[in-house]
């Protein structure tokens, strides 16, 4: 006999793969499945805006390293701060891609209101050819 006391199980998808999770979101209501697919292709775009920062950061460090080792090697006197702006470079552009990309991660608004418009053309030309007879 179950435990009346027991904690329903929760659903554990960490370790789930594309079947597991489609099978989740089929037993969700539309509006929230919508709403899920939703959130999934922010995050996406939230990481892809990520990596996009991560590498342009790593190449400005590149080059700027490179132009700061030019630098320090035309210079006379101590020019050893000039290794200081790569870094500065890339703290700058990882903040601003970080921004960016919570801005893309947190709106859901936009796909939702895409997928409504979608879904009443959808409608529409499915009523359309309805009403309309066969030729």
């Amino acid at each position: 006999m179950a435990d009346p006391t027991a904690k329903p199980a929760e659903l554990d998808l960490s370790k789930a793969d594309e079947h597991d999770i489609a099978r989740a979101v089929k037993q969700l209501k539309p509006e929230e499945a919508l709403f899920f697919l939703a959130k999934l292709e922010a995050v996406i775009a939230k990481r892809k805006v990520q990596l996009t920062g991560y590498l342009v950061a790593f190449t400005v460090w590149l080059v700027a390293t490179f132009l700061a080792l030019a630098y320090y090697g035309t210079h006379d006197g101590f020019v050893g701060w000039i290794f200081l702006v790569p870094f500065a470079l890339v703290g700058m552009i990882l903040y601003a891609f970080g921004m960016w990309a919570e801005k893309v991660g947190n709106n859901t608004q936009v796909i939702l209101d895409r997928e409504a418009k979608a879904a009443e053309a959808k409608a529409a030309t499915e009523a359309k050819n309805v009403t309309s007879p066969p030729k």
